[in-house]
């Protein structure tokens, strides 16, 4: 799949650059350096990746290789080959110790240029785990091994100069299919055997490990996270479950999971909502007997004050979540907030689909508009009904790329649960 260092352009670099979103800086010796632009035209500093893998990724690229839209990693359909990125969460035996040695791997003969054979593999003076299976009829392989030139290794100048160890990952997962296929079949059915396989590495094995996301530039914080410089002593009355909740999204257990972050601020808004209800329920009914023609004699003056009571009682969760958002959330915070570098994200073309955009010059109050995407949010990740009438909003999955673009909804929950607290000590 590779081609040699020594027979390698070097022109072609700054287009591979380009392709994985890197600013060429120099060759030395058999690494190439790059720059890692930050979201804002800013620098997160060099990289550099050994020049033999930037080759065969030159060569892939030549051939028609393309990048996965969701995950990070690439498909070559020439060749039928496909490789991603991988997450791997804790310390398996399957990658780490001796214990290695114990597994057994369903290999048959098949026609891909394999290097070696599990559970190790030698590169330098390096060992790597390897792990690798066969389909039943020798078509498909799929493998966890070194990174290869679709993924290659990001080592830190630092690392290189033997100042720290960090990299951006160690292995990645590939699929060698058993032929050359259709760009987009390849992507589907590629990505569809990493699943599985992921599944019962984790089901069978106790190896937990996902697909990386392809993640989209996080915005800026909004003023929702400003930090106050005055520490004063606490005029705020909290309940113990909404302190508890409050600071959850912000414990390690917690940290990067951004769907439960979500729903432990959406749980502060539920703690709120009875309680704001029923204001809103009593001001409602206070208001009909205050008005100048209300009579308590008569049947038409009464039945009012029913209706609004059979109106409140048989409130839906949404109208109720609207109700609390717009009694205790000043809509010019709200504003402030989706002004200040947030926008792109909350429109049509944000990233989180099937939820609703906001639009700050609708003639739907922007409270309204708030409770209804939130809710819809809410119910996308509660709910996992393998339903055609819930095609348009499939479930939101920790860890997929709509998942790793959640930062901004969360800034919007603390906001709102702030808010919601604040009206309601």
């Amino acid at each position: 799949m590779g081609t040699g260092a020594a027979e390698f352009d070097d022109s072609k670099i700054p287009h591979v650059a380009l392709k994985l979103g890197l600013s060429y800086v120099e060759t030395a010796n058999d690494l190439v350096v790059f720059n890692v632009p930050g979201p804002r035209g800013n620098s997160r500093g060099d990289v550099a990746i050994d020049i033999e893998l930037i080759a065969g990724l030159s060569a892939a690229i030549d051939r028609g290789a393309e990048m996965v839209k969701d995950y990070e990693g690439w498909v070559d359909p020439e060749i039928g080959f496909a490789e991603f990125e991988l997450l791997r969460y804790g310390r398996s035996p399957l990658f780490y110790g001796h214990a290695q040695e114990k597994f057994e791997f369903d290999i048959r003969p098949c026609s891909h240029a394999h290097s070696a054979s599990p559970p190790f593999e030698e590169y330098g003076d390096h060992i790597h785990p390897l792990v690798r299976v066969t389909s039943p009829d020798g078509q498909v392989c799929i493998e966890i091994s070194r990174n290869g030139p679709f993924c290659p290794r990001r080592l830190p100048l630092e690392t290189v100069l033997g100042m720290n160890r960090g990299s951006r990952s160690t292995s990645t997962l590939k699929v060698f299919m058993g032929g050359p296929m259709e760009r987009f079949e390849l992507e589907r059915k590629s990505i569809s055997l990493a699943n599985s396989m992921i599944f019962e590495l984790n089901a069978r094995n106790r190896t937990a490990c996902s697909l990386r996301p392809r993640v989209q530039e996080s915005v800026r914080r909004s003023s929702a996270s400003a930090m106050s410089y005055s520490v004063r002593f606490p005029r705020t009355s909290v309940p113990d479950s909404v302190a508890a909740l409050f600071s959850s999204p912000h414990s390690p257990a917690l940290r990067g999971n951004w769907t439960f972050s979500f729903l432990s601020y959406y749980q502060i808004l539920e703690y709120y909502i009875p309680v704001v209800h029923r204001r809103d329920a009593v001001r409602s009914i206070r208001r009909l007997m205050r008005s100048l023609d209300f009579d308590v004699e008569r049947d038409s003056s009464l039945v009012k004050v029913l209706n609004s009571v059979e109106r409140s009682r048989g409130a839906s969760e949404a109208d109720q979540l609207r109700t609390l958002i717009e009694e205790c959330v000043p809509e010019d915070k709200m504003r402030a907030f989706f002004e200040e570098g947030n926008a792109a994200h909350f429109s049509k073309k944000g990233p989180i689909a099937a939820v609703g955009a906001i639009h700050l010059n609708s003639g739907e109050s922007l409270g309204s508009q708030v409770a209804k995407r939130v809710y819809a949010l809410r119910n996308r990740i509660v709910h996992a009904k393998d339903d055609a009438r819930y095609a348009d909003a499939p479930v939101l999955l920790p860890g997929s790329v709509e998942a790793e673009n959640l930062l901004p909804e969360i800034e919007l929950m603390r906001l709102l649960a702030i808010e919601v607290i604040v009206d309601n000590r």
